[in-house]
């Protein structure tokens, strides 16, 4: 019996040891790939990083510090550093970190809004705002209003080239493409007369003779502009007057005008940027309460809000009506803000006083991200929490195609350890839930100092 029991117990630790021999024979190979790098984040990665879209384009202004906003100083800058547009590819799960750069002029002193991308990713349009600095300079008041807009071809996108310039009389601003790609219109300030040029876009992605015109109802150019997603709609803000404006545009032959769309409205103190809703029934505004409480005109006396419009695209008894829904507070100084894809949700970019000099009192080592809901039957914007990290003057946020993820340019690093030259685009996660929150990933692509603007090609 006992011999009996003995040779079952070999025949069974014979036939463990085979498997085991066999399982590992199998796995090895498996595991031995998976060792390499490249092999590692091509099957393990992308189950971690669902970023869903084609490219992000990344807008970078290298010739100044953020500080220069209070102290004038622009700061200390290397050979290396320049102007320029980065496209970073998505579609291998960031594989390889080093993006896509184009040299191009591009400044940092105006709303996020000077980058305009086509709905299928193959022209991009950049405002200059202001030039480079001239050789010597050191001071943010020695910069020059730049003219220039820069059309980029990215049918090629591992070789962008500017395949045009055009210039303005005065100082560009924000720029907006029509839903359908046929129009460009860009801000203008700094001319009493000429606030609005809308081109008309050629097949190859290259600007015709503008239509120049004022903004319709107002004494000033807007400093940030949007086409409606649907109709004919031209949406602007006008921070000076603490106002959103609206027009609707006609294009006759090779002519094109625009005429109000309904009254003013009165949206918060100091407006930055407004965004449309997929749908187009709401246009979004944060307003950043600048400009009023404080020595320096670019810290806030409080949090920003954001602002919820409901536009009339019909007329009622021969008038228009646009009606304020709701406003909702946000994280300090929010000159950004992105909305998802399904027009659920809504995160604010909260710069707060991360860009004082570094000796200055009222200077917090950290930026945030608002959570907020949105009811898009009711219009009604609902936070559900603000997330701190570390980053200097944070302008530029997008979500991914899939709404489950977003990318955050920050314009700066408080890292020493980082070259001066060098910053990244950090990534989030929305988590879904009765409490959706957010959760910064531990995904970073450097880029260029100065990154402002993050807009995704799909």
């Amino acid at each position: 019996m006992r011999r009996k029991v003995w040779a079952i117990a070999c025949v069974v630790l014979l036939a463990i040891g085979l498997f085991a021999k066999t399982g590992i024979a199998q796995e090895r190979p498996n595991f031995e790939q998976k060792t390499t790098a490249s092999a590692f984040t091509g099957q393990i990665f992308p189950s971690y990083f669902q970023f869903k879209g084609r490219y992000l384009a990344v807008l970078s202004d290298a010739d100044m510090v953020a500080s220069a906003y209070i102290d004038n100083n622009l700061g200390a800058r290397s050979p290396q550093m320049r102007d320029e547009l980065s496209l970073i590819p998505l579609t291998n799960g960031l594989r390889e970190l080093n993006p896509i750069r184009l040299p191009v002029s591009n400044a940092v002193t105006a709303w996020p809004s000077n980058l305009a991308i086509s709905q299928d990713g193959r022209f991009a349009y950049v405002t200059e705002v202001d030039r480079p600095p001239p050789p010597g300079a050191t001071q943010r008041t020695q910069l020059q209003p730049g003219q220039n807009i820069n059309a980029i071809d990215l049918s090629n996108p591992s070789s962008p080239r500017i395949v045009q310039t055009v210039q303005v009389r005065g100082r560009t601003q924000a720029t907006t493409l029509s839903p359908d790609g046929r129009l460009l219109a860009v801000s203008v300030s700094r001319n009493e007369n000429e606030h609005i040029y809308i081109y008309p876009i050629q097949s190859n992605g290259q600007l015709g003779q503008p239509s120049i015109m004022k903004f319709p109802g107002a004494t000033e150019a807007p400093l940030h502009i949007e086409f409606s997603p649907r109709g004919n709609f031209l949406a602007a803000t006008f921070a000076m007057q603490n106002a959103a404006r609206f027009a609707r545009y006609r294009v006759t032959g090779n002519s094109i005008k625009l005429e109000a769309w309904g009254e003013p409205l009165i949206t918060g103190k100091f407006p930055s940027v407004g965004h449309w809703t997929p749908d187009g029934r709401h246009f979004i505004v944060t307003n950043l309460y600048w400009f009023g409480g404080t020595a320096d005109l670019y810290v806030g006396v409080g949090n920003s809000t954001l602002t919820v419009i409901a536009f009339n695209d019909t007329p009622q008894a021969g008038k228009v009506a646009h009606t304020i829904l709701s406003t909702a507070p946000v994280g300090a100084s929010a000159e950004e803000f992105a909305i998802s894809p399904d027009g659920q949700r809504v995160v604010s970019l909260n710069m707060e006083n991360s860009f004082l000099p570094p000796k200055d009192p009222r200077l917090t080592y950290y930026s945030s991200l608002t959570l907020l809901d949105f009811d898009r039957q009711t219009g009604i914007l609902t936070p559900r929490g603000t997330y701190s990290f570390e980053g200097i003057l944070p302008e530029g946020i997008t979500f991914d195609a899939s709404g489950q993820f977003l990318a955050v340019a920050n314009f700066a690093q408080f890292n020493p350890q980082r070259l001066v030259e060098q910053t990244t685009i950090d990534f989030w996660r929305v988590v879904d839930g009765v409490e959706p929150k957010l959760v910064q990933l531990d995904v970073k692509v450097p880029v260029m100092r100065g990154a402002h603007i993050v807009k995704l090609i799909p």
